[in-house]
């Protein structure tokens, strides 16, 4: 059975329900983060759990399908929340892995990657305790977010102590030092009023308080007309 199937059985087992008040009780209680349902796929595995048997359709109004959990559903659901009781399971294989994996990594990358998955921690620990209050939940409720905070706070007490075990046998990474371009003179850019620019002209300076006309604006001499006879 998957996490889905089991959220959705586990909450039909609280009383018949409509499908759309289902997706209201998965946001509601935070289900989503933990199990892999969306929206649209509460649906999916609704029709399927009613193709097997394990729920049933009560009633249908507007559109809207009302459902409850089935005899065949309650055992199996019971058979299943058994065996997640009873049964260890591995916590987090993929982290496990990558510290299986750390000699692949210079000290800075394993140094940002284990301050970002703190930083993340810390902000499920604060979203959980936030969520707990709202929910204002049954015992059992209450219990699920109990577990999932203490879980995250061991979890951070240990990556606290294992950073600080790791930084103190870090390697010390050599400080890389930049050197400056030279650049060649003949490909730099040399802008006219450069002393080096092959642009660059000399110019007269002209009197003091003296104005040029430029050369189209000068007059050209007066040119003698012969006098019009009378």
């Amino acid at each position: 059975m998957t996490d889905a199937e089991l959220a959705i059985l586990s909450l039909l087992a609280e009383g018949p329900s409509y499908d759309h008040d289902l997706n209201t009780a998965i946001e509601a209680r935070g289900i989503r983060r933990w199990t892999a349902i969306g929206y649209s796929s509460m649906y999916y595995v609704l029709e399927k759990l009613e193709k097997q048997g394990l729920v049933e359709l009560v009633s249908e109004e507007h559109g809207h399908r009302k459902f409850q959990i089935s005899p065949a559903g309650v055992g199996v659901l019971q058979t299943a929340v058994s065996d997640l009781l009873s049964t260890p399971h591995a916590y987090d294989k993929s982290f496990e892995l990558g510290l299986a994996n750390l000699h692949v990594l210079k000290a800075g990358q394993i140094r940002t990657a284990l301050i970002s998955r703190r930083q993340d921690m810390a902000i499920r620990m604060n979203k959980l305790h936030e969520e707990r209050k709202a929910a204002n939940g049954a015992f059992q409720i209450d219990a699920l977010y109990d577990h999932h905070i203490r879980m995250l706070e061991a979890e951070l007490a240990w990556l606290d102590e294992f950073t600080s075990a790791w930084e103190a046998q870090a390697p010390a990474e050599a400080e890389t030092i930049i050197e400056p371009q030279i650049i060649p003179r003949v490909k730099q850019v040399i802008l006219p009023q450069d002393p080096d620019s092959v642009h660059k002209q000399p110019t007269r300076q002209g009197a003091p308080y003296t104005r040029s006309t430029p050369p189209a604006m000068h007059t050209l001499p007066p040119t003698n007309k012969p006098d019009e006879e009378d």
